[in-house]
């Protein structure tokens, strides 16, 4: 391969490849450091986080006494 035709792919890999790269570093080095994030970027404070997962939790009981409930309407109608 000559070397003109290797200038292209150097422009790419550094218009494309160096960012991705850069990014993909601060990412991982954040995510080894444990400073949480959100979608955009900004840090969260541990409590928002703490009412995050108090909400689901609420959520996924109300789920679990749903199907519980379903479940013996189900039987019920099944042994009859």
């Amino acid at each position: 391969m000559p070397p003109e035709a290797l200038i292209p792919i150097f422009i790419v890999f550094i218009v494309v490849g160096l960012p991705v790269l850069s990014a993909t570093l601060i990412k991982l080095a954040k995510i080894i450091k444990g400073e949480p994030t959100d979608k955009k970027g900004n840090s969260r404070s541990s409590h928002e986080e703490a009412e995050i997962v108090q909400d689901i939790h609420m959520m996924v009981t109300r789920l679990e006494k749903r199907i519980d409930s379903l479940e013996t309407i189900v039987l019920d109608k099944t042994s009859r």
